[in-house]
């Protein structure tokens, strides 16, 4: 008698993209259960959810996002967090005049209001599309809603991949910890330099020309006051020059301020700016935004030296080439989040991209499962999991590459000599092509 069939699959990787697979895919279980039951493991390098920063805020998309968390069940959990009001924006010139502002969108069935104290919208940038708006949440908030809807034991943390074998049906993790085990189906979700992703090609990140060094501020509102009007409820960008002040506000009176240049990819090992310390950093940042808007600068003065790590950090922004960010299909692997389609966040969709990402496979996947039959064997179970890859990249290619191209338009468009004006006119000009392609749509709906 042969042995019961089974599906193990490993997520490489506890970021967005894998905590929402492993999220929806457990909950389909639940409402659609199977004759055999997979084993789905997260194996994640940090030791525990808080072993460090996970990162500033997130606004929900409604096809992506929002969906990928109506799909895992956790719609609710997310709505007790989830910030409405952070989803407002102004962009501004380097002198802080804004050229254009958007409010954030209201929760269903609430009266958004005056956006930004009374200041004139000059267009909403996503209401046309958005009838729930786009909430805003702090990255580690919704991770830990998405872990604590898990199954117990699901991750296990402090695993670091070290190595990743082929074998003749199924795959073999090493760890650096020395131990190894096998999948049937391993999901590379471990991000901008997944090592998942060097076993499908050769193609990796190139650093895209930006960089920001990033500051935070405590105390917004009680702290300094003036920082927390300043910034309002949502972001603020200031563009010009290939420069930028970008400034989020998080919860608990935290404002996340990115300091953005177009520099070369060594620049802050130059010694032009001193990054050991926020005090340190002060003269070389102010030196390079001198004649930019008094109150902008002053979130540089009110940043104040992060708790767990000392200095201000440094990020140069790496995307994959729009041309070759693609690979072969192969049997048992495949790639979610930033390992697959790494884009910048000029366009605010990585997470994103990341969560639908995770949902859709987690689709793909309970559908080739339940189409193997009631009493599948092994490789009914092993031709499933192929559809289902297939299935998702097939679906996930054409997507990627439509918002890695809008990202990397973004970017351009928010870092040269016009900003912010060539900015405003691609936000414009988006706006109007994604409206034209939604009454398309609709029109043909209509017409059937």
């Amino acid at each position: 008698m042969s042995p019961p069939p089974t599906a193990r699959i490993a997520i490489i990787g506890a970021g967005c993209s894998g905590l929402t697979l492993a999220a929806v895919l457990s909950h389909l279980l639940r409402t659609t259960p199977l004759p055999f039951t997979p084993k789905i493991t997260v194996f994640e390098r940090d030791s525990a959810r808080t072993a460090r920063d996970q990162g500033g805020s997130l606004d929900m998309h409604g096809e992506t996002g929002q969906r990928a968390l109506k799909l895992a069940g956790v719609w609710d959990e997310f709505l007790k967090f989830g910030r409405y009001e952070g989803d407002s924006m102004k962009i501004m010139d380097k002198h802080g005049n804004v050229v254009m502002s958007g409010p954030g969108g209201p929760p269903p069935g609430e009266n958004p209001g005056k956006p930004n104290q009374g200041e004139e919208s000059e267009i909403d940038a996503h209401q046309f599309d958005e009838p729930d708006g786009r909430p805003e949440i702090d990255r580690g908030v919704l991770n830990s809603i998405l872990i604590d809807s898990l199954p117990l034991n699901t991750i296990q943390w402090g695993k670091s991949l070290s190595s990743l074998t082929a074998l003749p049906s199924s795959h073999m993790l090493t760890f650096t910890d020395g131990t190894s085990e096998e999948f049937d189906l391993v999901v590379g979700a471990d991000g901008a330099w997944s090592r998942t992703r060097k076993l499908l090609t050769p193609v990796g990140p190139f650093y895209s020309g930006i960089s920001f060094a990033e500051t935070r501020i405590s105390g917004c509102d009680s702290r300094v006051p003036h920082v927390g009007a300043y910034v309002g409820p949502g972001t603020i960008m200031l563009t010009a020059e290939n420069k930028g002040i970008f400034a989020q506000r998080n919860s608990g009176e935290r404002v996340r301020v990115y300091w953005a240049m177009r520099v070369s990819e060594e620049w802050p090992d130059s010694g032009s700016v001193d990054f050991s310390s926020i005090r340190a950093a002060r003269p070389g940042l102010r030196a390079l935004f001198a004649d930019w808007d008094p109150h902008a600068l002053q979130l540089l003065d009110a940043s104040d030296e992060p708790t767990d790590a000392p200095g201000v950090i440094v990020r140069p922004l790496y995307m994959l080439p729009l041309d070759s960010f693609k690979w072969e299909h192969r049997p048992g692997v495949t790639l979610i989040g930033d390992a697959a389609h790494l884009m910048t966040p000029f366009a605010g969709e990585g997470a994103n991209m990341a969560m639908i990402d995770g949902a859709e496979l987690a689709q793909a996947l309970l559908s080739s499962l339940l189409s193997a039959g009631t009493s599948p064997s092994q490789a009914d179970v092993l031709q499933a999991l192929e559809k289902a890859i297939r299935e998702y990249e097939n679906r996930m290619f054409p997507r990627a590459e439509e918002t890695m191209r809008d990202t990397f338009e973004s970017m351009e468009a928010f870092m040269n000599d016009d900003a912010p004006q060539s900015g405003v006119r691609f936000f414009k000009e988006s706006i109007a092509r994604a409206m034209e392609a939604m009454a398309a749509a609709q029109a043909a709906g209509e017409s059937k």
